[in-house]
């Protein structure tokens, strides 16, 4: 277990944290959350320091976020989506949220990921879209048969992956004639996140029963399925999901996150785990980014996914974040 030295964020919001991206030529991280709010935090490298810089609150609940820095653009551009199914700029100049025109997804906006001037959004009603910067505005649409649970672009490609197994992949820009190719999961159960690898020659997808499946676009050969985040004890064994899922980048590098509370890395190369983080605390591990320098961990407490009631009786753990500064 190689050492690292991390550090705990102060106040963080205390429901469960949705998205983290670190923008690491700012030194910065944003963060979302289920209570609406959208935190920007400076962190010191050589200090190892985080102070928050910011607070916007929003009237409903956001569920992602991603980051664009446009071409010739000197600052970058935030961009959130909330459990209605709007997709929102955010000024922090003016502490507001913004909606994007041509938008007609009216549930969740599940994952957001950037394409040079563009946002691509998921929602849990089956629309991909895509925002043009520039304009604001809806400049592609397509409707899904299934809900979109995760969503990532890197290069050229768009991979989603959606209910019923299901996944499918796109050359970017996307054009209205395109419908994807579609392909079957490599996983049983259903896919909780979906990442490029950073050469873009494949993917990474994540699911319910603790596995991690490996796919190739061009060699079918070369796919691969691993199982992690397990407790194995004498007459039984634990499973339980891997929620979070960040490459290091330009590497073969990827960090596994799990509801657990405890991150592994592995290599994609020797398909060997190369390192185990210390376990964080009793929440599970529900969001990682890694930009080569730190990984951001946010743990929050999931147990609502899997009791048989909730309600407003239900007390919830609250949300943590950490920086691991990696050596």
């Amino acid at each position: 277990m190689a050492v690292h030295d991390v550090v705990e964020v102060d106040e963080v919001a205390e429901d469960y944290l949705s998205d983290v991206v670190i923008m690491g030529s700012l030194r910065q991280l944003v963060v979302t959350a289920w209570d609406g709010t959208l935190s920007i935090y400076d962190y010191d490298e050589q200090e190892r320091r985080v102070s928050l810089n910011t607070v916007l609150r929003h009237a409903f609940p956001l569920l992602s976020c991603c980051v664009l820095f446009p071409s010739g653009g000197y600052k970058p551009e935030i961009y959130c989506g909330d459990v209605q199914g709007q997709v929102l700029l955010v000024d922090l100049e003016l502490g507001k949220f913004i909606p994007m025109g041509g938008n007609t997804a009216q549930l969740g906006i599940s994952s957001l990921c950037s394409y040079k001037n563009q946002v691509i959004c998921g929602s849990w009603d089956g629309f991909l879209q895509v925002i043009d910067c520039r304009s604001q505005n809806v400049v592609y649409q397509q409707r899904l048969n299934d809900k979109i649970l995760s969503i990532d672009a890197h290069g050229d490609k768009l991979v989603v992956a959606t209910t019923k197994n299901t996944v499918l992949w796109w050359k970017l820009p996307l054009q209205a004639s395109d419908f994807g190719a579609e392909v079957e999961s490599g996983l049983k159960f259903q896919t909780r996140r979906i990442k490029l690898t950073p050469r873009g020659d494949g993917y990474v997808s994540s699911s319910l029963d603790g596995r991690v499946a490996v796919e190739f676009f061009q060699d079918d050969t070369k796919k691969f399925a691993f199982r992690c985040h397990r407790m194995n004890l004498a007459d039984t064994s634990f499973v339980f999901p891997v929620n979070a899922l960040a490459f290091v980048p330009n590497s073969t590098i990827l960090y596994t996150g799990g509801s657990d509370g405890c991150v592994s890395c592995w290599n994609l190369a020797t398909r060997k785990k190369v390192d185990q983080l210390a376990k964080f605390n009793e929440n599970s591990v529900v969001q990682l980014d890694c930009d080569g320098k730190i990984l951001c961990v946010a743990t929050s407490d999931d147990s609502f996914k899997t009791n048989a009631v909730v309600n407003q009786d239900t007390e919830l753990q609250a949300s943590r974040l950490y920086l691991v500064f990696l050596n």
